[in-house]
Parts: C-alpha cells; structure tokens; sequence
C-alpha cells in the first residue's frame, strides 16, 4: 500500500448535496492508527518529531520520501496503548492529525476534499457539522481545507528538500544495530539516511544553498532523531510478552 494511503480504507469525495447532513463525531482515541508502524512525516515537522521518533527516508534516493518510525513490526505502532491512546506529550504528525480527511489530486493540479467513509465517527446526528443548512461549508470544514492545503503544500516542499538531497548525493543506504541493556539486540535495515560523511565534505556553496531553502536545519534534526531508534527498541521490547527478549530484524516498508 501506498505510504499516501496508511489508515484509509474507503476514500470518498466530499460532496455537497450528498453529504449535506453529515456530521463528524472525533475520534475520542486514535486506535485508527494502532496498526501503522510509519507515517509520511513533512519537513517542517522534524524538529518536534526529532524528540520522540526516529525519522528515516524510503524509496528511492531521487523519490524518496521522509517518514517517522512509530514501531518496529509491521501492525504496531508503538505508540498508541492497549487503550487507543497516543502517548501523552509526544508529538502526533500531521498526517495522523488530518484523519479521516484527505485531498485527493486530480488533473491539473486540481484538489477534491475527500475522507475515509470506513471512520466510525461519521453519522448525522452528533458532532462536527461540514455543512450549513444553506449547504455552505461550515467554520469546521473550512479549517480543515486550510489544514489539508497547508500539508499538501509542506509535503511538496519536502519533495523539493529530497530532491535536493539527491542532487547533492547525500542520501544513502543504511542499517542500525539496537541494543538494549538486557543484552538483546535488533537490526533495522532498508532505509536512507543522510550520510554524515559526505555531508561534512559538501562544498560552502552547497552548504549554503541547504540553509538559504530552510533545509540545513532539517538534516540536523534528521541526524539527531536516528537516536531514538535504541528508545524505539525498548518499547518494542516492553510491548511483547511483558519485555521478553528477542532478537531480530525489522525493514522498514
């Protein structure tokens, strides 16, 4: 499945006279995203996911795309308890916080306003109206589209960050070994990273070019988060039968 796609199960375009009366009850947890181990993350989230995530890049180098690890098994997020909730003071992505909304991108550029029909909280009797009874958007729906616009525009952005990344030759294969103090050990592999080395031998120009786009900061926040991958492991292991401890390998597609 398409990283674009993670938590969607039947995208449907918002429409006007068809969806007249619907209403969004919120989701009083997030167990919508309990069995999603990445997530698509825009660059100007690095600095608050840094904190708590490791932030990897998949794909290819030239289209790779920017993503926070939440577990380390695919169907778990190590994030989100028994009982559906998020871990407290931990950064939610955007691309969680936009649920069950989504834009869906047409010809030309064009943009359809769509949500996902399978979300439990869609009903006609209680919660968020997105319409009014002329069948104008509400205050609600409005702030939406400007939230779903403003991550459609980071996200292409953050192509434009990748791409630099790529031109400049600094995104490269790599694999983390984690270890924990009980003496288990995990290996993550199949994923991209800046390579430091060549980082730090990038001409002034380059290096110039990086922090005039804004990016500069983005790849030190990248570097720094790889740091949570250990933090990462020992939630996985306290997960699991009580913290038993295994050995093992996780990829991260």
């Amino acid at each position: 499945m398409s990283n674009s796609l993670l938590l969607y199960k039947q995208i449907t375009a918002l429409n006007r006279d068809a969806h007249r009366q619907l209403r969004l009850r919120q989701a009083e947890d997030a167990s919508f995203a309990a069995s999603t181990h990445l997530v698509p993350l825009a660059g100007v989230e690095f600095f608050q996911a840094a904190r708590h995530y490791p932030i990897l890049f998949v794909g290819e180098a030239t289209g790779a795309s920017p993503i926070a690890l939440l577990g380390l098994k695919a169907g778990q997020n190590g994030f989100v308890d028994g009982a559906g909730q998020w871990q407290r003071n931990t950064y939610v992505p955007a691309f969680v916080r936009r649920y069950p909304f989504v834009l869906a991108q047409g010809e030309k550029d064009n943009f359809t306003v769509c949500f996902d029909r399978e979300f439990a909280g869609w009903n006609e009797q209680e919660g968020q109206a997105l319409f009014d009874a002329e069948g104008k958007n509400s205050a609600y729906l409005d702030e939406m589209i400007r939230f779903l616009n403003n991550f459609t525009a980071e996200m292409e952005r953050t192509r434009q960050f990748v791409a630099k990344l790529a031109e400049f030759e600094l995104l490269s294969p790599r694999s983390l070994r984690l270890n924990h103090s009980g003496g288990e050990s995990f290996v993550l592999s199949d994923f991209l990273a800046v390579d430091e080395e060549k980082f730090l031998k990038l001409p002034d120009k380059k290096v110039l070019a990086l922090n005039k786009a804004g990016y500069l900061g983005w790849v030190y926040a990248h570097l720094m988060s790889l740091a949570n991958a250990n933090e990462l492991f020992a939630r996985h292991l306290a997960g699991r039968n009580g913290g038993a401890a295994e050995d093992g390998e996780a990829k991260t597609h």
